[in-house]
């Protein structure tokens, strides 16, 4: 009969630590005339803190600590079930693989002959590890992390899509973490939903990479709503490959948490405000104050060029980084295929942006990292003087927070696209026209991206017939 023992693969970390067995079945090879036995060493998939293992008793302690962390807010009782529960389900975990090991050995063994370590470790993972046999033959997994991981490497998108995968995966891991259950595709229903929301809402307790503890601050909604919109992704991919899953995601109530941004855009004053920087009597105050020059510095210049190209073009900063002579043509206009959505679009090419183009000859300055990009571009905004206060308002932590700044602090790259957008709607370009700048594929979508002040909107009825109309005379 196999004898099986249990050990931590790191039993002084104060972290969670795999536990591997050791599987003593009768495997030995002979050295100088002596037998010596050779145990099959094999991982689980079970991770505990050591404080929680025993290993006189070969199982896990039984603690307060193992009860599902919503629990505390209940009542003792719960936490007291709850632990009880998650206690009792990692020592069947344990048991079963013990048991099994000792029946695949006693299966696997024909006449005596033991089977290798190789033998006894695949049908061990057949059972245990089915996903990583199913990848090894070149099949999809068809459990829940193992299929994202294959989802992550077999990808076709682009480098940012892939990134929030790999965030979304991260969460589902801390999570089960935290809550001490194994996720899998048929519970994530909408009982999983709203505690994963909650979870993603609350702040954290975390370590930094020196080991001090850290508190994070829970996500803002719209985040939430990106996290919900990858998950949903995983759920549909998984479905269409014939895997079981829980239809859940597929309700309304499974829905991508979002709220209205108090994203801002430049109007046109504004807009020229930048661009003439260097002739208006303030700037050239706070530029002199700064910088000790009446001229903007060649790193800010750079900057501030791409970014009003970005305002009278709509065009992304990713597009803006890549903009070069074959893309301005001859008709006096900018075809360039996006990088985000591989479509091709053609923007004409105003006075503004003529006279930038022919300023650098048509070989637009090299961008820079857009978080240097974004630094920059605040401190020419504030040389600028465009410093009006804004309150912003976001759902953060299951908390309204609200903030005033000048407005200054909020412009990024992508206040550039949004800028030509409203702008261009408050100018009456058609909105079709501008959609087919901006990618969008419905007004309604269009309508939520631009962003129009209430005096913006009463200037721009103002000139409507229905306010110009004569007076009738009784």
């Amino acid at each position: 009969m196999a004898k099986i023992s249990f050990y931590l693969t790191n039993p002084k970390t104060k972290n969670e630590t795999p536990l591997f067995c050791l599987i003593n079945y009768g495997l030995y090879k002979v050295e100088d005339g002596v037998k010596k036995y050779l145990p099959l060493k094999y991982y689980t998939d079970i991770s505990m803190s050591p404080d929680l293992w025993n290993k006189e008793l070969n199982r896990a302690k039984e603690s307060i600590k193992w009860a599902n962390s919503e629990t505390f807010d209940i009542s003792i009782q719960a936490v007291k079930e709850s632990a009880r529960k998650n206690y009792e389900a990692i020592n069947s975990k344990i048991e079963t693989l013990e048991r099994t090991a000792k029946e695949l050995t006693n299966t696997l063994t024909i006449a005596g002959n033991v089977p290798s370590h190789e033998k006894l470790r695949t049908e061990l993972d057949k059972i245990f590890k089915p996903s990583k046999v199913a990848q090894m033959q070149g099949e999809t997994p068809r459990e829940l992390f193992p299929f994202i991981n294959h989802l992550i490497k077999t990808t076709n998108n682009k480098q940012s899509t892939v990134k929030s995968y790999k965030v979304v995966l991260k969460n589902l891991q801390d999570y089960q973490a935290d809550k001490k259950t194994t996720l899998n595709f048929e519970n994530i229903d909408i009982d999983f939903y709203n505690s994963f929301i909650d979870y993603l809402t609350k702040p954290t307790k975390g370590k930094t990479k020196a080991g001090l503890p850290i508190t994070k601050a829970g996500l803002s909604k719209n985040t939430i709503g990106t996290r919900i919109k990858v998950l949903k992704v995983f759920l549909s991919q998984a479905n269409e490959r014939g895997i079981t899953v829980c239809n859940d995601y597929l309700k309304r109530t499974f829905k991508k948490p979002s709220e209205e941004t108090s994203s801002i855009y430049l109007n046109e004053s504004e807009i020229d405000k930048m661009y003439y920087i260097e002739t208006s009597p303030d700037s050239i105050e706070r530029l002199a104050k700064k910088h000790n020059t009446n001229t903007l510095p060649l790193y800010l210049e750079k900057v501030r060029d791409l970014f009003i190209i970005g305002c009278n073009t709509g065009l992304r900063f990713s597009d803006l980084a890549k903009l070069n002579n074959d893309n301005i043509k001859a008709d006096g206009m900018i075809e360039i295929k996006t990088q985000k959505t591989e479509k091709k679009v053609i923007v004409p090419i105003n006075p503004t942006v003529r006279a930038i183009l022919n300023k650098y000859k048509n070989q637009l300055p090299r961008a820079i990292s857009n978080q240097k990009f974004n630094e920059y571009l605040k401190e020419i905004a504030e040389l600028a003087g465009i410093d009006e206060p804004i309150t912003t308002e976001i759902t953060k932590g299951g908390f309204k927070v609200i903030k005033t700044t000048e407005k200054y602090n909020l412009v990024t790259s992508h206040t550039a696209r949004r800028s030509f957008a409203t702008n261009a709607f408050l100018a009456d370009v058609p909105s079709i026209s501008i959609m087919k700048i901006t990618g969008h594929k419905t007004e309604s979508a269009f309508m939520k991206y631009i962003k129009m002040s209430a005096k913006d909107n009463a200037i721009k009825m103002q000139s409507h017939k229905f306010f110009t109309k004569l007076q009738v005379a009784k």
